[in-house]
């Protein structure tokens, strides 16, 4: 899916590298994150089971249960009663507490060596300054991200993102700002066919339908013309085939030419 790009591309501070060039705590990171998003998704998802529940009725069905349950009746194996189902989500809030715990112990990646200046900063900082890393729309490392996958196709970005549960807006759809957050991604990449880059000016969007969940949205963007420090792009995103939303933007590069990309003008 992914198409290399040379060292002198400054796109590539979005796009993906293979993992031969990545070292295996990386790799092992990259699996963890993944499982983050499962958990997220499966959290999201729990049925706390109290569809139509009414406070006040909740202490008699619930002593009714526990008292079948202690009886050994087994009417409580079939349903669970709301005291069960709280007993059990607190004990998996507490496995989740002690991981967080666990991994909050772990040496931590130094902001000051990303803010600096990207992929400038140090190149034994680079993976972690790269947006393909950290970008909470397709970075490999940020467990926020859906994630999008982006790639080169000569002078047009590609890209696909597949959105589950958390991302939803309208019932079965796309939160429209997740749309919008793709588009903001990966014509920030595609401008740098200019041969520059500049921080989002204006970005407007035209949904054209609905953005389906569990369906893979397959993006495109490319740059259009430049006007001194201004860069414009467009882009495009499909579910099915058919157009969903389409994109152009307008990108100022700053005063003094440099950004927290690696790119300098």
């Amino acid at each position: 899916m992914t198409e290399a790009v040379s060292k002198g591309d400054i796109r590539r501070a979005w796009l993906d590298e293979d993992e031969a060039n990545l070292s295996a705590a990386r790799v092992a990171k990259h699996r963890l994150v993944e499982q983050v998003r499962r958990l997220v998704d499966a959290a999201f998802q729990l049925d706390t089971g109290d569809a139509g529940y009414h406070p006040e009725d909740a202490s008699e069905t619930d002593r009714d249960l526990d008292s079948d349950l202690d009886s050994g009746s087994g009417i409580g194996s079939g349903s669970d009663s709301d005291t069960d189902r709280a007993a059990r989500f607190m004990a998996l809030a507490a496995e989740a507490e002690s991981l967080a715990d666990r991994i909050g112990a772990l040496p931590r990646i130094p902001r000051t060596d990303i803010a600096a200046e990207g992929v400038n900063a140090s190149q034994a900082r680079r993976h972690d300054t790269l947006l393909v890393e950290r970008s909470t729309v397709n970075g490999r490392g940020n467990p926020l991200a859906p994630p999008m996958r982006m790639w080169a196709d000569g002078e047009v970005i590609r890209g696909e993102a597949y959105f589950t549960a958390p991302y939803e807006g309208p019932a079965g759809r796309v939160h429209g700002a997740w749309v919008a957050a793709c588009f903001d991604e990966i014509l920030g990449c595609a401008q740098g066919a200019s041969g520059a880059f500049g921080y989002t000016g204006t970005l407007t969007i035209t949904l054209r339908r609905a953005t389906p969940l569990y369906t893979k949205i397959t993006y495109e963007a490319g740059f259009s013309h430049r006007e001194g420090r201004k860069i414009h792009g467009w882009g495009r995103c499909y579910a099915d085939g058919q157009l969903t939303a389409e994109a152009t933007g307008v990108f100022v590069i700053p005063a003094n030419g440099r950004m927290g990309h690696g790119a300098t003008e």
